[in-house]
C-alpha cells in the first residue's frame, strides 16, 4: 500500500510547486511549470499548440529572460491569473527585459476574474542595471507582431532611468520595429524613465497601437522621470483617457508626459488627465511639457494628421531656462509639423519660476507648419493661470503667454478660444499677452483669428490682450474677438493700441470685435456665467466650429465668442423698474450703496478673474471694506431669476 501511495504524493508535491498551469487545444493538452520562461520554452518547442492558456496559480521568480518566439504552432496565447490569485512575476534581469514577445495573438490579462478589470497581476524587473519589464516587436517587415494585448496589470521597473514597457524590433538594437493592432489598457506603470516607449519603423500602417485608461501617476520613489507615453514612427496611435502625472521633480531630465516624435502620423491624443509635470532642479534648458508633437514631415505621410482633444492639463512647471508649456507643436524649417488640430482642451496653472524670465506658454506653436500640409487648427480651448517670473522684454520667449508661435509658419486657424491671464508674475518687470505673434511669422494671411476671448487682468507689468511683432498683413482674418486688459492698452502692433478703435486701426479688421470684461465661473474655470449679457451672441458662424468645449451645439447664426457657448439671463421686459437700479459712489472706498433693493434675492461680488469674494444678503448699503483695491463685479440676483451686473472700483 505504501508503494502505491508514493507516486501520488510525488504528483501532489510537483503540482503544489507549480506556478503556471498550461492548457492547449493541440499538442500536449495539460502541463505545469515553475516559471514563465519554462512555459514559453515549451510553447517554443511545439509542446503546446493551437489555443494556449497560461493560468498563474502563484507568483514566479524568473532567473533568465522569458522569451516567446514567433512560432506558428500556436494560434493564440493568453496569460492570466487563476481565479482569486494575485501573483507576481518577478526577476532581476539586467540590460534586458524580463519578458520578450516576438509572437502575435498574445494577451496578458492581469485580472483574476473573467472579463474583469482589477489589476491582480504584478510584473516586476528588480534589476538596477538598465532593466525593462516587457519588450514586444519584430525586426521583420514581412512578419510584424500583431494582436498583442497588455491589460489589467501593474508594471514596476527596477529603476526610473530605464523604460518599463518597450515596443520596437525586440532585437538587440534600438531600431524601429514592425507591429500593429496593439492594445495597452488599464495598467499601472511605475518607476520608469519612459512608462511606455514605442519605436516603429516608418512604413504605411505600421505601429498601430492604443494606450487607453492607464495610470502613470505614481509618486515618490516609484515616480516616472521623463515621459509617460512616447511614440516614434507610428502610423495610427491612440492615446486616450490615461492619468499621467507626479513626475519626479528633481530628476534632471526634460519632461514630456505624452510625446509624439519623428514620423508619428494619423494619431490621436484624447481625454487624458495630465498634472504635476514639474522640474525643480537647477540644470539649464530642461523643459516641462504636458504634450509635445514633433512628428515633422518624414512619416508615412507628409500631413501629420494629429488630433489633440479634450485633455485636462494642469500644474506644468519648471525652474529651468527654457520654455514651459502645456501643448507644444515642434518642428523645423526643413521638417515642419503640419496637419495638427488642438481642440477642446482645458489648460491651467502653467508656470516657469526661473529668475531669468523664461516663458510659460499655454499652447506653443513652434512647428514651422505650412498651410499646404494642413497647417494647425486651435479651436475651443480654455487657457488660464499662465505666468513666469517676469522679464523686461517683449519676445514671446520672455514672459507668460496664452498662445504663441515660432518659425516662418502659415495655415493657422485660431477660433473660439478663451484665454485669461489673471495671475501676476513674480516681478512687475515684463510684458504679458493672452496671445503673442512674433516677428518670425511673415507670410501674408498666415493666421485666421476669429471668435476668441483674450483677457489679461494681471495688476502688474505691461499687459496686453494681444501683442504682435509681426505686421497686420499676417492676419487673413481678424475679427469677432473680445479683447480686455486691465493695463493701459488693449494691444500692441508697432505701438501700444489703447482702445478698441486703436486695435481696429493698427491690426485692421476687428469691425465686430469688442472690449468687454467677461465674467467667468472662476479664475481657472472659464465657462461664462449667465450674467454676461453684453457678450451674448456676438460671434460669427464658422464652418470648422459647430460645437463648444463641452460638445454643446453652436448657434448656426449667432454663436458666442470664446470656447463656451452660453445663454445669458436678462431682466424680464415687463419689470422696467429694475432698469433704474444703480450703485454709488463708484469708485468707492469701503461702503457701496444700491439705489433700490426691491426684488433683489441675493448679492455676490466677484473679482476680475471671476472668483466670488463676497456673498451678501440684499441691503441698500454694502460694507466692502475687507476687499483690496481693484475692479469688482457686483451681481444682483433678482427674484425672477434674472441677474443685473455692475462694475465697481474700490479705491
Amino acid at each position: 500500500m505504501k508503494k502505491l501511495l508514493l507516486p501520488c504524493l510525488l504528483a501532489v508535491g510537483i503540482f503544489a510547486n507549480a506556478q503556471v498551469d498550461v492548457s492547449s487545444s493541440a499538442g500536449t493538452p495539460l502541463a505545469t511549470y515553475t516559471t514563465l520562461k519554462d512555459a514559453f520554452d515549451a510553447v517554443n518547442a511545439g509542446t503546446h499548440q493551437g489555443v494556449v492558456n497560461f493560468s498563474l496559480t502563484a507568483g514566479t521568480t524568473e532567473t533568465a529572460m522569458a522569451v516567446l518566439n514567433p512560432v506558428t504552432t500556436y494560434s493564440s496565447l493568453t496569460i492570466k491569473p487563476a481565479v482569486g490569485v494575485t501573483p507576481t512575476i518577478t526577476g532581476a534581469i539586467g540590460n534586458s527585459p524580463l519578458i520578450k514577445i516576438f509572437g502575435s495573438n498574445v494577451t496578458i490579462d492581469g485580472s483574476n476574474t473573467v472579463g474583469g478589470t482589477t489589476r491582480d497581476l504584478t510584473i516586476t524587473n528588480t534589476s538596477i542595471t538598465a532593466p525593462q519589464v516587457l519588450n514586444v516587436g519584430s525586426g521583420d517587415a514581412a512578419a510584424p507582431v500583431s494582436n498583442v494585448t497588455l491589460k489589467n496589470a501593474t508594471i514596476i521597473n527596477g529603476v526610473n532611468t530605464s523604460a518599463a514597457v518597450v515596443f520596437n524590433n525586440a532585437g538587440t538594437t534600438s531600431a524601429g520595429g514592425y507591429f500593429n493592432n496593439i492594445l495597452v489598457e488599464n495598467n499601472s506603470v511605475q518607476k520608469a524613465y519612459f512608462g511606455f516607449y514605442t519605436l516603429a519603423a516608418i512604413a504605411p500602417g505600421n505601429g498601430s497601437i492604443t494606450y487607453r485608461g492607464n495610470d502613470l501617476s505614481s509618486t515618490g520613489a516609484n515616480s516616472i522621470t521623463l515621459g509617460a507615453i512616447y511614440l516614434q514612427g507610428v502610423d495610427g496611435g491612440i492615446i486616450e483617457n490615461n492619468t499621467i502625472g507626479n513626475f519626479l521633480a528633481t530628476a534632471p531630465y526634460s519632461k514630456r508626459a505624452i510625446w509624439l516624435a519623428t514620423g508619428t502620423v494619423n494619431s490621436t491624443i484624447k481625454g487624458n488627465t495630465i498634472s504635476n509635470i514639474t522640474y525643480t532642479g537647477t540644470t539649464t534648458s530642461l523643459a516641462s511639457n504636458a504634450i509635445t508633437v514633433s512628428s515633422g514631415n518624414t512619416g508615412a505621410v507628409v500631413n501629420a494628421n494629429i488630433v489633440i482633444s479634450e485633455n485636462n492639463i494642469s500644474n506644468i512647471a519648471s525652474s529651468s531656462s527654457t520654455i514651459t508649456s502645456a501643448i507644444q507643436i515642434a518642428g523645423s524649417a526643413t521638417a515642419s509639423t503640419s496637419g495638427v488640430s488642438i481642440l477642446r482642451n482645458k489648460i491651467s496653472n502653467i508656470k516657469n519660476s526661473n529668475t531669468g524670465g523664461y516663458a510659460a506658454v499655454g499652447i506653443y506653436l513652434n512647428g514651422f507648419g505650412t498651410a499646404a500640409n494642413g497647417g494647425v487648427t486651435v479651436i475651443n480651448n480654455f487657457i488660464a493661470d499662465v505666468a513666469n517670473y517676469g522679464y523686461n522684454g517683449t519676445s514671446y520667449l520672455d514672459n507668460g503667454v496664452g498662445i504663441t508661435f515660432n518659425g516662418a509658419s502659415s495655415g493657422y486657424k485660431i477660433y473660439n478660444n478663451t484665454i485669461s491671464l489673471a495671475t501676476n508674475q513674480t516681478t512687475a518687470t515684463g510684458m504679458t499677452a493672452a496671445i503673442n505673434v512674433p516677428s518670425s511669422i511673415t507670410a501674408t494671411g498666415a493666421i485666421d483669428l476669429r471668435n476668441n476671448i483674450f483677457v489679461n487682468t494681471q495688476t502688474t507689468s505691461t499687459r496686453y490682450a494681444i501683442y504682435s511683432a509681426a505686421p497686420n498683413t499676417v492676419f487673413s482674418n481678424i475679427d469677432f474677438n473680445d479683447y480686455y486688459s486691465s493695463g493701459t492698452a488693449l494691444g500692441y502692433l508697432g505701438s501700444a493700441r489703447t482702445t478698441l478703435a486703436d486695435i481696429q486701426t493698427g491690426f485692421g479688421g476687428n469691425v465686430n470685435s469688442k472690449n468687454i470684461l467677461p465674467i467667468f465661473t472662476s479664475s481657472t474655470d472659464l465657462h461664462l456665467t449667465t450674467a454676461n449679457t453684453t457678450l451674448d451672441n456676438l460671434g460669427t458662424p464658422l464652418a470648422d466650429v459647430t460645437t463648444d468645449i463641452d460638445g454643446d451645439s453652436r448657434s448656426a447664426t449667432t454663436p458666442d465668442m470664446g470656447a463656451d457657448e452660453f445663454t445669458a439671463v436678462t431682466m424680464a421686459v415687463s419689470d422696467l423698474s429694475k432698469k433704474g437700479i444703480s450703485i454709488y459712489p463708484n469708485p468707492f472706498t469701503d461702503m457701496l450703496n444700491i439705489s433700490d433693493v426691491k426684488g433683489v434675492k441675493s448679492i455676490s461680488v466677484n473679482d476680475i478673474s471671476g472668483r466670488e469674494v463676497k456673498a451678501l444678503a440684499p441691503a441698500a448699503t454694502l460694507n466692502l471694506s475687507s476687499l483690496k483695491t481693484g475692479l469688482y463685479i457686483v451681481n444682483l440676483k433678482m427674484e425672477d431669476g434674472s441677474v443685473k451686473t455692475f462694475k465697481a472700483i474700490k479705491k
